[in-house]
C-alpha cells in the first residue's frame, strides 16, 4: 500500500512540473490541538489542524511533514476542510520515520473541478494518538525528501498563459501543546469565536460537547434570515470544528447560532471580501 501511495504521489508531482518558481505570499501554519474521543472511548486522541493562506487559486499542494516521538499519526482527515471537494487527497504516513507526505489536486478525473479559491483556513487535520503519557507537545515541521522528491510546495496557474507557478512557503516548525488531551472531554457546552475573524471567504467554528447531543449550527444574516445550516446531526462528546464558506455570500456581519440539548448561544462574525 505504501509503495502504491508513493507511486501516486510521484505521478501527481510529475503532472505539476512548474515553469516558474516564485517566493509568493502564501503561508502554511499549524492550528491549536484539540482533544477528541477515540472510537474505543479512549481520551488520548488529539487533532491538529493544518492551515494555509493563499492569495491566488491553487492547482496543487505538496506537503511533507515530520513529527516528534511519543505520538502515532492514525490518519489525515480532510472532512469539512477547504479541500474536501478535491479529487486527489492522499496522505502517505510513515510512523517508523515520523513523517507524512500529503498530496492534493483539485482535479484528477475527467470531471472538471475548480482550483482552490484564494482565502485561508484548514486544509487537513492530523489525528494523533498519544502513546507516551509524558509527552506534553508535538513538534511539527516541514522536511525536504528525496526519491521521491517532496518539498513544501503550492502550485498555481499563470493567468497569462496558464503555465504552472510554484510557491515555496516558509515554515520553520512549531511545538503544538497537547494540554487538552490531559483534560479529556469538555466539562461543559461551549461555542468558540470563529477563527479567523474577519474572514474571507472561509472561517472555522468550534464547539464543545461534554456529552453526546443532537446539535444544530446555523448561520444567519443581519435580517435574521438563515443562510446556511452547518450542522444538523447527533454528535459524540468532544470538541468539534466545522467550516463556514461564505464565497457565495456578500460581505458583512453574520451570526452563527448553536443549539445542543438545553444549551444555545449566538456569536457574531464578519466577512470582508
Amino acid at each position: 500500500m505504501t509503495k502504491r501511495l508513493n507511486l501516486i504521489l510521484v505521478v501527481a508531482v510529475a503532472l505539476l512540473v512548474p515553469s516558474m518558481i516564485l517566493a509568493g505570499t502564501n503561508t502554511f501554519g499549524v492550528g491549536k490541538a484539540v482533544a477528541k474521543q477515540a472510537d474505543n472511548g479512549a481520551a488520548n486522541v488529539v487533532v491538529v489542524p493544518l492551515e494555509i493562506s493563499n492569495d491566488v487559486p491553487l492547482a496543487g499542494l505538496d506537503i511533507p511533514l515530520s513529527f516528534s516521538e511519543g505520538v502515532t499519526l492514525k490518519k489525515v482527515d480532510f472532512t469539512d476542510t477547504r479541500v474536501s471537494y478535491f479529487d486527489f487527497k492522499v496522505a502517505n504516513i510513515n510512523n517508523d520515520k515520523h513523517t507524512v507526505v500529503i498530496g492534493l489536486l483539485p482535479q484528477f478525473s475527467p470531471a472538471s473541478k475548480p482550483d482552490l479559491e484564494a482565502g485561508n483556513g484548514v486544509i487537513a487535520n492530523l489525528v494523533f494518538e498519544v502513546t507516551d503519557p509524558a509527552v506534553t507537545d508535538v513538534n511539527i515541521k516541514t522536511v525536504a525528501m528525496k526519491n521521491p522528491n517532496h518539498q513544501l510546495t503550492f502550485v498555481s496557474h499563470n493567468t497569462k498563459d496558464n503555465s504552472l507557478i510554484t510557491t515555496r512557503p516558509e515554515f520553520a516548525g512549531v511545538n503544538v501543546a497537547l494540554s487538552n488531551v490531559a483534560n479529556g472531554l469538555p466539562d461543559k457546552f461551549a461555542l468558540a469565536q470563529n477563527y479567523p475573524n474577519p474572514f474571507n471567504p472561509t472561517t472555522q467554528i468550534s464547539f464543545d460537547l461534554p456529552v453526546a447531543a443532537k446539535v444544530t449550527l446555523d448561520v444567519y444574516n443581519v435580517l435574521g434570515q438563515r443562510v446556511s445550516t452547518l450542522v444538523d446531526d447527533n454528535l459524540e462528546a468532544g470538541t468539534h470544528v466545522v467550516t463556514f464558506d461564505g464565497a457565495s455570500y456578500a460581505s458583512g456581519v453574520y451570526f452563527y447560532h448553536i443549539s445542543a440539548d438545553n444549551f444555545s448561544q449566538t456569536k457574531k462574525m464578519v466577512m470582508l471580501k
